[in-house]
């Protein structure tokens, strides 16, 4: 199995120089000081997760963010030492997959950015195209259709989708899609999660003629059918 590859952009030389020596053990490692250098090494290299600093000289790392996503899905995992808690939602809503304020444990980043490759890996696309019944998901380009139309899906709900889509018939625990498309605990999430497939069934159900694909199986889980 190919070594994973892993972008550090910050410009505090002594953290970047521990991140990069406590990772490159395990994986292949590139360095950023900047906004500018991390987009040019981003274009440079196929990589599987981003380290972001929000503090950075010129670009500043939420413009780097959101650059990133215009393209990629690439796992981004952001440094920061703000603990706001409106900013930190904010930043996950524009494309972050998960946080660290600092200082943080090593301990800590590892594990996330375990967590970070492996979900990246399990929904990495097989097929640029999942298609069942009158629904099409593009996993290159992020578009949906349905029944022909044009079904334009925020981040969180497009990756519900996808995951639904990919294994029609399967049941899958709240908690289980929780954890997968948030990267967090389920604990006292439920009420996140059902807002996010409520709202996904509505916007489908309103462009498909007859037809609810996305179907909660009473105390058991969510199933795409």
């Amino acid at each position: 199995m190919a070594t994973a590859t892993i972008l550090i952009v910050e410009d505090h030389d002594d953290i970047r120089i521990l991140l990069k020596d406590v990772l490159t053990p395990e994986y292949t490692v590139f360095e950023a000081v900047d906004g500018v250098s991390a987009l040019s090494k981003f274009r440079e290299h196929q990589l599987d997760l981003v380290i972001l600093d929000l503090m950075l000289p010129g670009i500043m790392g939420e413009s780097v963010l959101k650059t990133l996503r215009k393209t990629s899905q690439v796992p981004v995992l952001v440094l920061t030492a703000i603990q706001e808690k409106q900013k930190i939602v904010e930043l996950l809503e524009n494309g972050a997959n998960d946080y660290l304020t600092k200082p943080f444990d090593i301990d800590e980043l590892l594990a996330r950015v375990r967590v970070q490759l492996r979900q990246g890996q399990a929904i990495q696309p097989q097929d640029e195209r999942l298609t069942y019944g009158k629904v099409t998901l593009n996993q290159v380009t992020h578009e949906v259709l349905v029944d022909g139309q044009t079904l334009t899906l925020p981040k969180k709900e497009f990756a519900l989708l996808q995951i639904l889509i990919a294994h029609p018939h399967q049941v899958f625990q709240k908690a289980q899609l929780y954890e997968t498309v948030w990267g967090e605990s389920y604990i006292n999430a439920e009420n996140t999660l059902n807002v996010h497939l409520s709202n996904l069934r509505t916007k489908i159900s309103a462009l498909s003629t007859n037809a609810q694909y996305v179907n909660s199986i009473w105390g058991i889980g969510v199933r795409f059918d």
